[in-house]
């Protein structure tokens, strides 16, 4: 357990801690308590990893636990899954298919499920295996001499990721400043005060508890801090590498100093004397020889500079630049502006409010730049203070890392992407492998968990995910997005269609064609639910399996047809096409999960994975349909009833893909509810956010609400642009900047209040584009200047030409 001088022992300890926050409000002249512009403050350390204050570059973490003496910094790195299960290639199954599709299609469900775990059983795999689990790099740790502390505070910059710890005691006030820079590529933390300073630093282990010491011992073969060249260098090798793993790594840790001494005391620093600190700091995995590593990491941190002013001003040129593309005024108060952490999280509970809501926003953004690079944040974004991390923190694909980066596109790091399809693009052999295995087909099957390679060995009796066949297909969308958000031909051409078409001919070799001319989808799985009728979650006909198969094709025709394939090949995808079957309504008036007869959906249930063809882009056949839409707006009803008797429930990032879904139905009640419970009951100290209710640190709807917000005030399609398709009624005055539409067009600003609205635009190319206004809007004294423009109805057409400034003011 971490040290702590402000553990609340007894009921004496609690009113000392009172006493705490009193006088750092009032002892101003110290450590003055000023909240960064875009941040937030904080008056007590961390009494958990959970609560650190963040900050990252996408590829390295760092987690402050802001204790004034004995400070803890957890580092952590992208690559850093630890090697556990080497990946097996999946047992050959295909000849086993027949069977069980007739097996399922009889409804001998556990049989079928029984059978795939003997299939594996007798191949030799053993148990079922899970992906390497995310873990902490090391902690760096200062020792400073104890003393009474007399005011105290903890901020976070969101502009330039500084993560402050303040406080003043009898010898003066001193400053521990940390950031992870992206400019830079180095972890920096600066000691300022107005007193000498003395501490120790250590570059060292993580600690575990001692119920994991046999595991670690297993895995972790070597773990060494010494003194070389001037620097602490902290080595580790894996016990159990494997071929998709790293070997392990190495930390590298300078230490510079204005004024006193820095002597090697053996496995740490001794600073003496100082009037200023500087840490640089570096973390990076090997395969094989390490020595050219060490070698290009240590001249890194030779050639970095040593001014912390200019490290920060290239931390705001690369970093608080992305940040700043986009903004969100709410109306607030200037208590909500003002508001410590530890008050706005406490508050919120009773309930939200727009100005609560900006400063979620705004923190929820934050969390996901810093950790989105390398790869796409995964449970934990890029964080990890625990060596057995929920679900290993990996990404996991039916749900969890969409809603995680569902804001880069249109929260304006489209950039940022790349980690996500650079994971998919370096595992395709793997997903290759995958299809051939359990199905004797061509094309990619994406498991539901990966971390350190993308093969599927994640079989289970009752929670069958390698029947989930919908990963490709999803993932596919976001390579398509990308080119509908950015027009990026090259992109089109070089990595989305090649990836796209490798989902569609997965499906085209396994779907089953029925007796009524229509393909049937089996072995089938609908994330992570069972029919009412029996508890095995391998079925037949997913609606989301068809979801997704109709929204691939549907692209990969849009797509063939930009890049000029042939139309004799788009005409074997119309026909295809043709071949899936409608959507269906249970007789109780909601969207069928199941598209087969004996299964009856089980609404008590955190995913709503049927409601796929409204995650995004809205599914045409769904939207031409009243009976559909309303079997739709029926379906996300039952879905909140047993979010709301939980407070939310479990799994937040399924009530975002509901209010996604609740926008495309332009349902402003039901969007605004959801919002409402992701922004009371999902939040740490610290500002980050959890899996569920009050626990379980987790950055998927870090992700989810800046991008339902966005949506619920410009909703986005090719060629067609909803504003406020869900505003809440509170949200009566504002301004979102920066957001991007499809079809590479950007919104400089959507302002509006109770009487008026004005809009500013950009188009990257000349194009028609419609807006939908909806109701309340009057067009008869629309004004546009900067394009032609044509008024009917609720729709206002604009004939955008390339990099010219639209405005558009209306009542």
């Amino acid at each position: 357990m971490l040290k702590t001088g402000f553990h609340i022992k007894s009921i004496k300890g609690f009113f000392s801690l009172i006493f705490l926050h009193v006088l750092c409000v009032l002892q101003l002249s110290a450590q003055e308590l000023i909240k960064p512009e875009k941040g937030f403050v904080s008056w007590l350390p961390a009494t958990n990893w959970e609560e650190a204050i963040l900050s990252g570059n996408g590829t390295m973490g760092a987690m402050v636990i802001g204790q004034p003496f004995e400070e803890t910094i957890i580092l952590t790195h992208a690559l850093l899954f630890l090697p556990n299960e080497a990946p097996v290639i999946p047992p050959d199954m295909s000849s086993y298919q027949p069977k069980i599709k007739e097996l399922s299609m009889k409804g001998e469900f556990q049989e079928v499920a029984e059978l795939g775990v003997k299939l594996w059983k007798e191949a030799g795999y053993g148990a079922k295996k899970w992906t390497d689990p995310f873990v902490p790099a090391a902690d760096i740790c200062f020792n400073m001499q104890a003393s009474n502390v007399s005011a105290y505070n903890r901020t976070v910059n969101y502009e330039t990721a500084e993560a402050v710890v303040n406080w003043t005691d009898q010898r003066g006030s001193f400053s521990r400043k940390t950031f992870v820079s992206r400019a830079d590529s180095v972890i920096v933390v600066q000691i300022t005060g107005t007193a000498p300073i003395t501490t120790d630093i250590f570059l060292r282990k993580h600690p575990h508890s001692w119920e994991q010491s046999a595991m670690i011992n297993e895995l972790i073969k070597v773990s060494e801090t010494k003194v070389d060249q001037g620097m602490l260098h902290y080595h580790v090798e894996y016990g159990k590498p494997h071929s998709h793993s790293p070997d392990g790594y190495d930390g590298l840790l300078k230490v510079v100093t204005k004024g006193g001494k820095v002597i090697a005391k053996g496995d740490h620093f001794t600073v003496n004397g100082a009037n200023e600190v500087l840490v640089l700091a570096k973390i990076n995995p090997f395969k094989g020889d390490n020595s050219l590593m060490i070698k290009k990491e240590r001249d890194h941190l030779q050639s970095v500079n040593t001014d912390y002013a200019v490290l920060l001003d290239n931390q705001i040129q690369s970093h608080g630049e992305m940040y700043n593309r986009v903004s969100l005024k709410l109306a607030t108060t200037q208590e909500e502006d003002e508001m410590d952490s530890e008050t706005l999280v406490s508050r919120v509970r009773e309930a939200s409010s727009p100005g609560l809501l900006q400063r979620q926003f705004e923190a929820a953004r934050y969390h996901i730049l810093c950790s989105a690079g390398t790869n796409p944040p995964n449970l934990q974004g890029i964080w990890s203070g625990t060596w057995t991390p929920a679900w290993c923190s990996d990404f996991t694909h039916d749900g969890n890392v969409q809603v995680a980066i569902s804001n880069l596109l249109n929260g304006n790091m489209p950039e940022l992407m790349m980690g996500y399809f650079n994971h998919h693009e370096k595992n395709l052999e793997d997903y290759k492998t995958n299809a051939k295995q359990f199905y004797g087909v061509r094309g990619i099957h994406v498991p539901s968990h990966t971390s350190s390679h993308g093969l599927n060995n994640h079989y289970d009796e009752t929670w069958c995910m390698e029947y989930w066949n919908g990963g490709a297909g999803w993932a596919a969308s976001y390579f398509y997005d990308y080119y509908l958000y950015t027009h990026d031909v090259q992109f089109l051409k070089e990595h989305a269609f090649p990836f796209m078409n490798e989902a569609l001919m997965f499906w085209e070799d396994f779907l089953t064609m029925g007796e009524d001319g229509k393909y049937i989808s089996v072995p089938s799985y609908s994330p992570e639910n069972n029919p009412l009728e029996h508890r095995w979650q391998n079925c037949v006909n997913a609606t989301m399996d068809f979801a997704i198969i109709k929204e691939l094709t549907k692209n990969w025709i849009n797509a063939a047809k930009v890049l000029g394939i042939s139309k004799k090949e788009i005409a074997k995808k119309e026909t295809f096409l043709s071949y899936l079957p409608a959507y269906q309504i249970s007789d109780d008036g909601v969207l069928k999960e199941w598209m087969w007869d004996g299964l009856t959906d089980n609404q008590a249930h955190r995913h709503a994975s049927h409601l796929y063809g409204l995650y995004e882009i809205p599914d045409q056949e769904i939207m031409q349909s009243e009976n559909l839409k309303k079997a739709v707006k029926k379906t996300i009803a039952e879905r909140m009833k047993i979010r709301k008797q939980q407070m939310g429930g479990e799994m937040a990032f399924g009530m975002c893909h509901l209010g996604f879904a609740a926008v495309n139905m332009k349902d402003k009640e039901t969007a605004a509810e959801i919002l409402e419970y992701l922004s009371r009951f999902y939040w740490t100290n610290g500002m980050a956010t959890t899996h569920n209710p009050g626990n379980l640190f987790n950055m998927d709807i870090s992700g989810g609400i800046p991008s339902l917000m966005t949506r619920m005030i410009m909703n986005s399609q090719p060629g067609y642009i909803t504003l406020f398709p869900a505003i809440p009624d509170d949200w009566r005055k504002g301004e979102i900047k920066g957001v991007l539409a499809r079809g590479n067009i950007k919104f400089n600003s959507v302002k509006w209040d109770n009487k008026k609205v004005e809009l500013s635009l950009v188009s990257k190319e000349k194009q028609k584009v419609m807006i939908d206004l909806g109701e309340g809007f009057s067009l008869n004294d629309v004004q546009v200047q900067g394009c032609k423009y044509q008024v009917k109805n609720t729709l206002l057409t604009l004939y955008l030409n390339a990099e010219k400034e639209v405005k558009v003011n209306l009542n």
